[in-house]
């Protein structure tokens, strides 16, 4: 099976096999009922990781277009809306000004989305929030935001919004921009139930949002943490091993059920101590082996990344360097969005 792809194109290798095969499918180059040659095959005919063509073949699986009988993956039947609606798109990907101008409305779009983003480092009485953010597309569905209280707390929200491309991008600005003003008049686990509430009644069958609600308040060093679907995050205290922060009670993610009873947890952080949230993109990433990352994998690396310090400065440091580390564990090739983000109690005198 013939395939066009290339090594210097923005999208990655595995978006390309995928992109392609999907166009032969719901043309009808490839009827109902064919087998796709097999895993290696591609690979070994085109030059590429056999795990771009798996994870490719895994994704149009998820669509409904493919299914597998043992090694072999047959094409599944078609609507024909659907045909229609490739053929417009192949027609428009054929045309070398619609490439460049789609080109352009991505490179926009990224930086219109990266300017929703808060600085990389906020600080304020008592606390510096330090976070990095890295999409897999040239657009993500992964968000941050920390939101400031007039009661001198501080809230850090981590998002991943279902899907990719431009559809997860929209909702996630959709989200991103009504948070802070749910969180304005809510406690923590109030905040995911009214967000809940909101987006149950808006969101298509189909897309959801995980999030995770941590707030700090300085004074007293107590953090509350509430979670729909996010990973727990770590908490790191000086002089002991990293331990997960998890919430009790429900946690599906937002949008799925309008009856969800979020709660949330209370833990109280010495001077020193630093909390880190962040998005499934990292611990899902894979070894080289293939294997992932896993939570075991990401606690092990928390715990050997050296403290370096108190203060903001030092927070962006520890999280560069754990970020480092999971990269040096892991594959190059990045499948999903990775988001990390460290609220750093540095106690009294500090940041």
């Amino acid at each position: 099976m013939l395939l066009h792809l290339t090594d210097n194109s923005p999208e990655p290798m595995r978006d390309q096999i995928a992109r392609q095969l999907r166009g032969r499918i719901l043309t009808g180059d490839v009827g109902e009922g064919s087998a796709l040659p097999q895993t290696h095959r591609i690979a070994r005919e085109h030059r590429v990781s056999p795990r771009d063509v798996r994870r490719a073949f895994e994704e149009l699986a998820e669509e409904g277009l493919l299914r597998r009988d043992g090694e072999e993956r047959y094409v599944v039947a078609t609507l024909p809306a659907s045909r229609r609606r490739e053929l417009a798109v192949r027609r428009l990907a054929d045309d070398p000004r619609e490439q460049e101008l789609s080109l352009r409305e991505l490179e926009i779009a990224r930086d219109i989305q990266r300017r929703l983003l808060p600085p990389a480092l906020v600080t304020g009485e008592g606390y510096a929030v330090a976070s990095r953010s890295f999409a897999a597309r040239f657009v993500a569905g992964d968000f941050y935001d920390v939101l400031r209280h007039p009661d001198g707390s501080v809230g850090v929200v981590v998002a991943d919004v279902a899907g990719k491309g431009f559809g997860a991008s929209l909702l996630m600005a959709s989200v991103k921009a009504m948070a802070p003003f749910v969180a304005a008049g809510c406690g923590v686990a109030e905040t995911l139930h009214e967000l809940n509430r909101r987006l149950h009644a808006e969101l298509g069958r189909g897309q959801f949002v995980a999030l995770a609600y941590a707030r700090f308040t300085p004074a007293t060093g107590v953090i509350e943490l509430a979670n729909a679907g996010m990973p727990d995050p770590f908490v790191m205290q000086p002089g002991a091993p990293p331990f997960a922060l998890e919430v009790p009670g429900p946690r599906l993610p937002l949008g799925l059920r309008d009856d969800v009873a979020y709660t949330s947890v209370t833990r109280t952080v010495g001077a020193g101590a630093r909390v880190l949230l962040f998005s499934d993109g990292i611990p899902e990433a894979r070894r080289p082996s293939g294997e992932q990352l896993g939570y075991d994998g990401l606690a092990d690396a928390v715990a050997r990344v050296p403290a370096g310090g108190r203060g903001p400065v030092a927070a962006q440091a520890w999280l560069d360097a754990l970020l480092d580390e999971v990269e040096r564990r892991t594959s190059p090739v990045q499948d999903d969005d990775w988001t990390a983000v460290v609220v750093d109690c540095p106690g009294p005198g500090g940041a």
